[in-house]
């Protein structure tokens, strides 16, 4: 096994923040497209659904902690302090944390579909792709 030296794990560090930090970049991005969908629904589709996450803002706020956390981390890889070090373990702590609420908003997202019995809209088409593609790594 190689020997994990300083070095290797401030790179390993660095690595997994700058995917946080993606995580956040395209959870906003995410975002933007739910709003244009939510926009542009009533032309294409002459009815209206607005997603659970977005009544809450989860990709816009949650973005955010995400890019913030991740920040966090490498400057703590770079400069270390008591202050760096707590904060940033607070601050991933609250990150874990909402990605759990994320989690139950899009289960919830899923009841709520699930139960629908109206014509399909965007989101039930895609929720319903998902679904299944979900059911089909599962059944593995």
């Amino acid at each position: 096994l190689p020997r994990i030296t300083h070095q290797n794990r401030s790179s390993f560090v660095i690595f997994f923040q700058a995917i946080q930090i993606m995580t956040g970049i395209l959870l906003d991005c995410l975002g933007l497209l739910w709003m244009y969908l939510l926009f542009t629904q009533i032309v294409a589709f002459g009815a209206t659904y607005t997603p659970i996450a977005l009544l809450t803002a989860y990709p816009f706020w949650s973005s955010w902690l995400f890019i913030f956390s991740g920040a966090f981390t490498v400057l703590l890889e770079k400069r270390r302090s008591p202050f760096l070090v707590s904060y940033a373990l607070v601050v991933n702590i609250i990150s874990a944390c909402i990605s759990v609420i994320g989690l139950l908003l899009l289960s919830i997202e899923f009841i709520k579909y699930s139960k629908s019995s109206k014509n399909p809209l965007w989101p039930h088409v895609s929720t319903r792709k998902l679904v299944n593609s979900f059911r089909n790594i599962c059944s593995y």
